[in-house]
């Protein structure tokens, strides 16, 4: 505001005394002089607003980078508790998991051992069966808590080698053909554990009821097929099947009536399938010359 004054009377001075000639007239002219003034005190100003407003602009954004800062630690402090809780759940999961394996598996074997042991005269060969399973039930369950379970390769070999022993000591013949499998979608510990089980009881079965001398164990991938299946044949030479009843059922099954004694084999072999979503069928194996049994198992799975 004084550098616009100064400029007011810089100019009346030149208009009235310079160009006028009133009072005395005047031979200097004053307005240049005031608006270099004017000028230097405006480009003052400019600055001094350029300055403030960087000044403000920077708090500005140190404000919002400290802003910033304090939502990421906020969303990392909730990150890690939903991880964390994540953590805790499978854990617990995995806990109740095994909890239940030990109980439906190992403790029902034992639970059978306590009684037969409990009998006057224990059968010792009946003795040795379910010591013998109950030592193969924890062995799945052990072997189900490796990280390899979405290998389906490593699963079924995990299972030959628990077997092998019991087969040569049976003196039977296992042959072993499995196709190369690509990935598939990792499936869970569960899943691996009820198709070595499913796999487990055929085996039993064969070793008990079959009299036979060789197992022929067929794995193959089936990938045009709509959807892509995996199909597990197992095939003895035993005494086959006499008779069939109930038709295919809800898996496919075709149960053995007169040649396998009263059990709950077949029907545990059967919801297990079911839990996994697989397809079975029991039925005899026509192209054997000596009988013989054919379990096959088709069980969906989905590429990666």
């Amino acid at each position: 505001m004084a550098a616009g004054m100064l400029a007011i009377l810089a100019g009346a001075h030149d208009l009235l005394l310079v160009r006028m000639g009133l009072f005395g007239g005047a031979y200097y002219t004053l307005t240049p002089h005031a608006m270099f003034f004017f000028v230097v005190i405006l480009a003052g100003l400019v600055v001094e607003r350029y300055s403030r407003t960087v000044a403000d602009y920077g708090a500005l954004n140190a404000s919002l980078s400290a802003r910033v800062a304090e939502r990421e630690e906020q969303l990392r402090g909730a990150f890690e508790t939903v991880r964390l809780q994540q953590q805790e759940q499978a854990v617990l999961v995995e806990r109740q998991r095994i909890m239940r394996e030990i109980h439906d598996g190992v403790g029902s074997q034992l639970v059978g051992l306590l009684n037969v042991v409990t009998q006057p005269a224990p059968d010792r060969a009946v003795v040795e069966e379910h010591v013998k399973l109950a030592l193969d039930e924890m062995r799945m369950a052990v072997d189900s808590l490796q990280p390899t379970q979405d290998d389906l390769s490593t699963v079924l070999a995990t299972l030959r080698y628990r077997l092998q022993p019991r087969l040569d000591a049976a003196g039977i013949e296992l042959v072993w053909n499995v196709a190369l499998i690509p990935t598939i979608e990792p499936f869970a510990a569960q899943a691996a554990l009820q198709l070595q089980r499913i796999l487990l009881e055929a085996f039993t079965n064969v070793l008990k009821h079959a009299a036979a001398t060789r197992i022929v164990m067929q794995v193959s991938w089936h990938g045009d097929e709509a959807p892509p299946l995996v199909r597990i044949v197992l095939t003895d030479n035993g005494r086959g099947l006499s008779r069939t009843t109930g038709g295919t059922g809800g898996t496919g099954e075709r149960v053995d009536a007169a040649a396998r004694p009263a059990g709950h084999g077949i029907s545990n072999m059967r919801s297990r399938a079911q839990a996994i979503g697989a397809r079975l069928e029991i039925e005899p194996a026509d192209d054997q010359a000596g009988g013989g049994t054919r379990v096959r198992l088709e069980w969906p799975c989905v590429m990666p």
